[in-house]
């Protein structure tokens, strides 16, 4: 609502509504193709004007969640990696484990547990500790 208040035109207007619209809606419920339909019935032709400003936003959006997926997948594969080293095993209840922890505080908390933990079972704690 503060960016609302600081635009001067009725597009300024339309334009930070339908980018609250794309951050607030979940990714499934909306798509581009939609929102143009929608833009272009109700401006009659300008949603071009606007659409290439969300196209940007939801690229920059599929960038970040692609970055921390990534950094997610990067957390996971050295925490197992030095468990191999350690152990030369990982259990696979271990393995599930550290492959569904989505939380980057979490990951870390367990690469630092498995550099320190004396035993796979002193690292399933803390896994249970966190989860």
């Amino acid at each position: 609502m503060r960016d609302i208040s600081k635009k001067r035109t009725g597009l300024e207007y339309i334009e930070t509504i339908l980018k609250y619209i794309v951050n607030a809606a979940p990714t499934d419920n909306i798509n581009d193709e939609d929102l143009r339909a929608a833009v272009d019935e109700a401006l009659t032709g300008k949603g071009g004007e606007i659409m290439p400003t969300i196209a940007d936003l939801w690229i920059e959006q599929g960038m970040q969640q692609g970055m921390q997926q990534g950094l997610l997948e990067e957390g996971r594969e050295m925490i197992l990696e030095a468990l191999d080293e350690r152990f030369n095993e990982v259990p696979s209840f271990i393995f599930n484990a550290v492959n569904q922890t989505k939380d980057r505080d979490v990951l870390k908390f367990l690469l630092r547990r498995a550099v320190r933990c004396t035993s796979l079972e002193e690292f399933e704690q803390a896994i249970n500790e966190r989860n």
